[in-house]
This record gives C-alpha cells, structure tokens and sequence, in this order.
C-alpha cells in the first residue's frame, strides 16, 4: 500500500471520482422524475434539462467545499507535518458525497409519499420531541433505512477504492475524464441550465403550466422570471388567474372582547374523543357498526371536513375556531383556547389522554398549555406498545376517570386514538378485511404494488376503533351519564389510499384527506342528519353556548353554531403554507405567499376545472372575506 502521508495532494482522481458521482447522484434522483404527469414535447425536454443541470447544481457546493480543503492542505506549515492530507481530502469526498446521497435520497422518498420536499414541517418533525415517533415507523422501517444509509456510504467508499488501487480502471478514467472533456461537460451543464432556466420564464410570460407544475418537482428549484425585461419590450405577461393571499399574523388579539357568561346554566359533562386519520366513509355499519348505531341516535354531520389535511392545524381550528394560519403565532405567544379557559374556569373535573405525545404537535404549549400537568396523560406515561394498545390502556383509564370522578362537579374528558395512523394497528380479532400487508416496512413498500393490502390494515384499524369507542358509550349509556353528557365523535383528518395520486395526508385537500364523520350527542337534542356543509371550525361556536357563553361567535371564532342557522356556505382549510376555500361546488387553493404555479381550482370532488375565471368573477368577495378573517384576530 502507498504510503500518502509525505506525498503533495494530488486531486486528478477527485475529477473521475466527483463524474461518477453525479452518475450516481442522477440516479438517485430520477425519483423525482417519476411524479411528473408529462404534456407535449417541451415540458420533457425541460425535466430532462432540469434534472442534469440541477443535479450538477447539488453537486457543485461538494465541489467548492473540497477545493478548499485541498488549498488548505497546500499551506507550506500542513505540507511539512506527517498530517496524512491525502487520505484527509479523499476522505473529505466521501464524507460530504455520502450526505449529499442521503439527502437526495430522503428527499426523494418525502416527495414521492407525501408530494412535498425537505421544508420547515420536515425539519419540525425531526427536532421536535415526539415528532418521528408520530409518523409511526417501526424496528424494521429504520434498519432497512439504515442499511440504506450505510449502503451509500459503501458505495462512495468503494468508488474511490476502485480509483486508487486498480490501476487499469484509475488509467482509463484518467484518460476519459481529462481536463478539456471536463470543461466540455460543465459547459455543456451550464447551458442545459440557461436553456431551462430561459423556458421557465418564457413560461410565465404566457402562463404554461405544465413547465411551471414541472419545476416543483426538483428541490430547491429557482425561478428564473424575465417579465420586467419582456414588459419593456412591449410583452405583456400573461397573469396567472387567481387571488393573492397574504397572511401577516404576528401577535394575536384573542378573544376579540372579553368572553360573557349566563351565571346560572347546565353543565354538561363533556366525552370528547378524536381519532387520528379517520376518514369520512369508515363511519359504516360495517366497518363501525357500534359507532354508526351511536350516530343514529345523535347528529350525524355528513358533510363535514377537518379544517385542515394534517393534525396540527385541523386540531387548531377544532379547539379555537380559527384558520389554520394563526397557528404558529399562538405557539409563538403560548396562548390556548377560550373554551379550555372556560372549563377550567367552571370547575370542570378533567383528564386529557393521547395515545401519541402532546409535544407533537406541540398542543402543551397551545391547547393545553394552561391546563395543570397532571391532567395530561400520553404516550410517555404508558409502556411502550402498538397504536391499538395504547389506545386501550387510555380508553380503560378514561373510564376509571369517570367511575372515580366527584359525583357533584361536571367533567371532561378528552381521548386522541392512534389506532387509525398510519401503520395502521390493530389486534387479529379487529381484522374484517383481508389479505392486508403484514409487514408493514417504509422503506421497502411499494404503494402502487401494496395501495390495496395497506388500504385494509386501515380499515381494520378503524374496526379496532370502533371497539374503543363501543367501550366508551357503553359505558355512558348503562351508567345514565347520556342525558347529561356532551359526547363528541370525530377524527382529526381524512386518510387517502391513492384515489387521488396520494398515499396517506399531508399532501393535498382532495375529500379523501380532509372529509371526516361527526357525530354529536348533546342532551336535550333530537337526532338529525345534516348535510350542510360544516368543519372543525364550527366547534367553539357550537360549543361554549352549551357551557353558558353569551358573547357572540365573532368575537372568538370564524366558524359557527353547526346546530343554529346556516350562516355561510363554505369554508377554509389551511396547513403551513396552503389555504383552500371549500364550497358546495368549489375547492381552490391558494399558498400564503401569493398567487402561484400551483394554485388550484377543481370542484369540490376534486375535478380540476380548466376555465377559473367563472369562479374568480363570481366568488371574489368571500375570498377577500377570507383574507381579512385571518388577520381579524391580530394586532
């Protein structure tokens, strides 16, 4: 073996080495190439352009990085230690084209399940307590993943290897990937990257779509624009047609006027219970039969949706009646709801459970934040365990709650389950639906081979479901406590199976993501269907009546009272970056940030329609509505 500590650093292997590389590197990210719908003849030629100029792109900070190290390791003081620099630089390269494979690669799979990149949810999730335990991977998931990682890290090892010790191959790369071949290429890669970059904003002169939707496929994609350069020579920009929607919320102005209270008024126990990722249509005589027997004995909403397609802001707006977007300035302020403050105002006995954490999302510091440590029960209090068995052990200690309560005080309780979450968890006497993928593995699915297999774990979990809330409302009803006691049935959100090109939620407002059953029971209340359109935000305006508030709804929500009159006919869902508008005919959505590429408009089953501007002409005042709610409650 060569002994490289004396030897000046000599970087012509890193050329071959670095081509290999990019290989490698467009390998793995041709993922992306995947979830493209392609149209026509530019819009390919535009991916193809795109994909090799921007893994380039990725690669290039590689690049600058070991030229630095390299001039490092020339300064005349290294030169005269026994500092092993050669095997410093080589090592260099394989460390940061490692990361740079891993990176890619996670990316890669993020878009390819949930249709979005690396962004500020991702990073939330990993560095967030709890935040990785709620996306549900088991052992095998994060070995395989691992494995993955580690394989990479091999590969890149063993490229250089190659290059350093046999001499055959190290003499041929030598020669293919000399200096002029490699300037031919990167000049080459740097015109791919002009050209797309020129049809991109040709693009947005005229407003073609499919090059647009095409660049957010790719990470970090930038946006090349040209129009105050066409504007001067007499081009007029054809305008994308749409709303601009600017969301500005700092510190909130919440409640609006201080809350009144009647004195005297009934105090109705209240059972709350919210399932994660329960889909409308799972609310079946068969797949749910105790609940639907349940439902037909209360009020059944119909058309009901979850104010959002994840949990964080859906629970948001179930709790304070606001969109979604108001969420991280009350984390921010660490302000909760005002019907929290109200039951704790009035005495209430009161246990909140989850079979997840409460860190993730952070409801200790929104939601629940003033409510008193010991009433908050997760998923850290209980041995560890599958979804189906945590939510047993909380729905057992529910019950204990309410047999051991004070008689003469009213109380609440409230339960998330995680049976419905993906991976989907139930015991083998819930399963109604087979074949169902066993092994469950993230890493080694495949949702176009598995979609339907996956699709039944689901709907036995939500059986699994069924069976805790079953226990729950035989209980209420053999003890008497149902003509005192407000029992809530929801979930959080819906759960789609790629009816709509998607697995799971997250990624976009088709029904199946954001429909959810409702099921109320409130004393005194005869039982109905309603099929008006309602959400999560309506809560607190249906609620804090039935606890004696005599306030207006305005003054603390954006929704309405679901059991008083229809006072509007659409509503809002929001997730970080995303608001849409959800009417009896319409869906269309819009990012914060303004009008953009992907603002979309389909019907409200989600069929995309092609002429917007019908819509925009006829429904511009609800959206500047829309956008005036969701400052109203900022200072």
């Amino acid at each position: 073996m060569r002994d490289m500590r004396y030897e000046t650093v000599d970087s012509a292997l890193l050329h071959p080495y670095l081509v290999f590389s990019y290989i490698f590197l467009l390998l793995n990210s041709s993922v992306f190439l995947g979830q493209i719908e392609y149209d026509g003849i530019i819009q390919p030629l535009f991916t193809i352009a795109v994909c090799l100029s921007y893994t380039f792109l990725y690669l290039v900070p590689v690049i600058l990085i070991l030229g630095v190290v390299k001039a490092i390791l020339s300064v005349p003081f290294i030169v005269k230690t026994r500092f092993p620099r050669q095997w410093f630089l080589y090592g260099t390269a394989i460390l940061l084209t490692w990361l740079l494979q891993i990176l890619v690669f996670a990316d890669g799979f993020i878009f390819r399940v949930f249709s979005f990149h690396i962004n500020g949810f991702v990073w939330n999730l990993v560095f967030t307590p709890g935040g990785i335990e709620s996306m549900g991977g088991d052992a095998a998931s994060f070995v395989t993943f691992g494995a993955i990682i580690f394989g990479f890290l091999i590969l890149q090892s063993l490229l250089l290897f190659v290059l350093l010790y046999l001499p055959s191959i190290r003499r041929l790369c030598l020669h293919l990937f000399n200096r002029k071949r490699l300037i031919f290429a990167i000049i080459t890669l740097l015109v791919l990257m002009v050209l797309q970059s020129v049809t991109f904003g040709v693009s947005t002169l005229y407003a073609y779509s499919p090059v647009l939707t095409t660049s957010e496929a790719f990470p970090l994609y930038m946006p090349f624009t040209f129009k105050r350069i066409a504007k001067s020579f007499g081009v007029q920009p054809r305008e994308i047609v749409g709303f601009r929607i600017k969301s500005t919320t700092l510190h909130v102005r919440y409640p609006l006027s201080p809350i009144r209270e009647q004195l005297e008024h009934k105090k109705h126990n209240i059972v709350w219970l919210v399932a994660e990722s329960l889909r409308a249509d799972m609310l079946n005589p068969e797949v749910m039969p105790e609940t639907w027997a349940f439902s037909e004995k209360a009020v059944r909403f119909e058309n009901h949706y979850g104010s959002s397609n994840n949990t964080r802001e859906s629970l948001f707006s179930m709790f304070y009646g606001l969109y979604g977007n108001y969420w991280f300035s009350f984390l921010y302020e660490r302000k909760g709801p005002v019907i929290m403050d109200i039951l704790l105002r009035q005495g209430y006995q009161m246990q909140i459970f989850s079979s997840s954490k409460f860190s993730y999302p952070e409801f200790n510091k929104t939601i629940f934040i003033r409510v008193p440590r010991e009433f908050l029960h997760d998923v850290n209090d209980l041995p560890s365990g599958l979804g189906w068995q945590q939510d047993r052990a909380y729905v057992t200690r529910m019950l204990d709650f309410i047999e051991n309560r004070e008689p003469g005080r009213p109380f609440i309780t409230f339960m998330f389950f995680e049976s419905p979450h993906a991976r989907y968890y139930f015991p083998p006497e819930s399963v109604i639906r087979r074949p169902y993928l066993e092994d469950f593995n993230y890493a080694t699915m495949n949702l176009k081979r598995d979609i339907e297999l996956i699709k039944n774990r689901y709907i036995n979990s939500c059986r699994h479901l069924d069976s805790q809330f079953g226990r729950v409302l035989k209980y209420l009803d053999e003890h008497g406590l149902l003509d005192s006691t407000i029992v809530i049935l929801t979930g959080d959100h819906g759960e789609e199976f790629m009816e709509k090109a998607h697995w799971g939620h997250n990624s976009s407002f088709v029904e199946e993501q954001t429909r959810t059953p409702l099921v109320l029971r409130i004393p005194g209340v005869e039982p109905r269907r309603v099929t008006d359109l309602t959400s999560h935000l309506d809560f607190p305006a249906t609620l804090l009546p039935l606890l004696g508030v005599t306030s207006p709804a305005e003054s603390y929500s954006l929704g309405f009272n679901m059991l008083g009159p229809r006072i509007h006919n659409f509503t809002v869902l929001a997730d970080w970056h995303t608001l849409a508008y959800v009417d009896d005919e319409y869906k269309a959505t819009f990012q914060y940030n303004g009008v953009s590429a992907n603002q979309k408009l389909t019907t409200k089953n989600d069929v995309n329609i092609k002429n917007p501007d019908v819509f925009y002409q006829t429904h511009m005042p609800k959206l500047v509505k829309i956008m005036k709610d969701m400052t109203r409650f900022s200072k």
